[in-house]
């Protein structure tokens, strides 16, 4: 992979990092059933890895785990309205 191309996947990872702890900040822990509080567990666990696999620069594998959290973060959104 070139540099560039690596540039730009990593800026999408961090962007799609970034736009997951947004969602997240919104949701209250407290109001969640046990499902829930196991997604929003599994959305914690794929951003910690997506982080670490940046600084690893494995930029391919940071960004599919930031684009599932991101996907489940927006489902457990949705489903609390």
């Amino acid at each position: 992979m070139s540099g560039t191309e690596e540039m730009r996947l990593t800026r999408e990872a961090r962007g799609r990092i970034e736009d997951t702890e947004k969602v997240v900040s919104r949701i209250d822990p407290g109001r969640l059933a046990r499902a829930q509080q196991e997604t929003l567990a599994t959305i914690e666990d794929f951003l910690a890895k997506a982080r670490a696999a940046l600084t690893a620069r494995d930029v391919q594998r940071a960004l599919t785990l930031a684009d599932k959290a991101l996907a489940l973060a927006h489902d457990l959104s949705r489903s609390l309205r």
